[in-house]
């Protein structure tokens, strides 16, 4: 009676990028979905006209490997070197003819093989929600999900002791991703002829690296910039220093732990271990790319010939690095001497303006700021009016008087505004690197049929 649904899949898929024995592998799935309002305990409940609980569990595989994955690998090399330095080439001058002849080569290394590597394997849970009440005018979805990744495909550089060209591929980590979306709407339509329809979403997810082999997360691969171990961190998490002001007076240097190129106007780093000095045990986790929510909401109208559009997005609580920063804050941030500086260079801190906390402009970078460090960790939240647009469909009975069957004009505008953080100090946090915003559009047109 349209009250239990179910559904089963079975993939079985092969790639030749993997060996004989790990080459095909099977993926199921299975759904079921429940409508409660069918049921006879709700049949009073007239204000219900949707009501349906699903739920579903199933596998995908990745193969996005190089298709010489499995394989050692050899190359030759002649190994030129017109820059000096040590040469890895592989050609010898075998019958001693100091350059007279074309030289033989022999071969190196380049990859070591691995026949074991299989399907890197996705499981992951729905559990969903899918309403509408009051005739249909109050309606929205609910979803929860988790999804956990395990063999991890990826290219594992090998120790100095293994040899020249012991990167090898590997099934290697697990991570796992969880999160909800929420979407709820209402649409109606007035006495007066006014039709609406307005909906709003909301969403999250975690990420979490679970299991690495120690060089790969000692190498700062998945994140950890090499100096802590991504594991139980998101993936591109970031390690660095804490900035923690600038120094202003020469007391506040003085009583500061040690620190080289300490100065007048100089970034301030924390001493986070307090041995008295900075050193690079000073560190600790200072971005996380994943946001607290996001969100969005559409809002239409339609009212006699009008129609009118609106779609909003936002994403709330992330961190994003600004390496344009390193440009408009410090004079040494690209060492190019004939680069436009940024504006913020000219509010930079000095003994006339011993308010600002931006450091005082300087040739030299002494004081290593172009480092790492949550100086360059900005709030990347936002709010965008993505589209908007407003319609007129002329009179159909205007329209075939010039020989058509519909004629409509609107005015759209993509991009037109944003809300953001006023700690953020770039141009556009969606794309925050390099000042390129993402632009603005505004259209003129007309729909016609005949």
């Amino acid at each position: 009676a349209d009250r239990y649904m179910a559904s089963l899949t079975m993939r079985r898929d092969g790639s030749s990028r993997f060996g004989k024995d790990n080459r095909f592998a099977t993926f199921p799935s299975v759904s079921a979905g429940w409508r409660i309002n069918n049921e006879k305990f709700l049949q009073d409940a007239r204000w219900i006209d949707d009501i349906k609980l699903r739920a579903s569990w199933g596998q995908t595989g990745n193969q996005e490997i190089s298709n010489l994955a499995r394989y050692t690998v050899y190359v030759s090399n002649y190994g030129v070197n017109e820059n000096g330095g040590q040469s890895y080439g592989t050609s010898y001058d075998i019958a001693g003819t100091n350059g007279g002849q074309t030289l033989p080569s022999g071969f190196k290394r380049n990859q070591l093989g691995n026949n074991g590597i299989k399907w890197e394997t996705t499981t992951q849970t729905n559990i969903g929600l899918d309403y509408s009440f009051f005739r249909n005018s109050l309606y929205g979805t609910f979803d929860w999900y988790f999804k956990n990744t395990k063999d991890i495909l990826v290219e594992m550089i090998g120790i100095a002791a293994m040899g020249e060209g012991s990167t090898q591929w590997i099934n290697a980590g697990e991570m796992e991703n969880k999160g909800f979306e929420f979407n709820i709407g209402y649409r109606k339509t007035t006495k007066w002829g006014l039709r609406y329809d307005v909906n709003a979403n909301i969403g999250t997810y975690r990420n979490k690296i679970t299991k690495l082999p120690a060089t790969i997360a000692a190498k700062g691969t998945f994140g950890g910039n090499g100096v802590k171990s991504v594991i139980g961190h998101a993936m591109g998490s970031q390690v660095g220093y804490v900035a923690d002001g600038i120094f202003k007076s020469q007391e506040e240097i003085d009583n500061h732990a040690t620190q080289e190129g300490a100065a007048l106007g100089r970034i301030r780093w924390k001493d986070l271990n307090n041995d008295g000095k900075i050193t690079e045990a000073d560190q600790q986790w200072i971005y996380d790319p994943t946001p607290d929510f996001t969100y969005g909401f559409n809002i239409y109208l339609e009212y006699k010939n009008f129609d009118f559009t609106a779609f909003f997005q936002g994403v709330q609580g992330v961190d994003i690095i600004s390496d344009l920063k390193k440009e408009t804050d410090i004079w040494a941030g690209l060492n190019i001497g004939y680069l436009n500086k940024g504006r913020r260079l000219l509010d930079a801190w000095s003994p006339t303006n011993p308010g600002s906390n931006i450091p005082a402009v300087t040739l030299s970078d002494n004081n290593n700021e172009k480092r790492v460090s949550s100086y360059w960790v900005e709030n990347g939240s936002y709010l965008k009016l993505r589209t908007i647009q407003l319609g007129y469909n002329v009179p159909k009975s205007f329209a075939q008087k010039l020989a058509m069957e519909r004629l409509r004009f609107y005015l759209s505008a993509q991009n037109l505004f944003t809300i953001k953080s006023s700690s953020f100090t770039g141009v556009d946090p969606e794309n925050p690197n390099y000042g390129y915003p993402i632009p603005l559009n505004i259209t003129f047109g007309l729909n016609v049929s005949f």
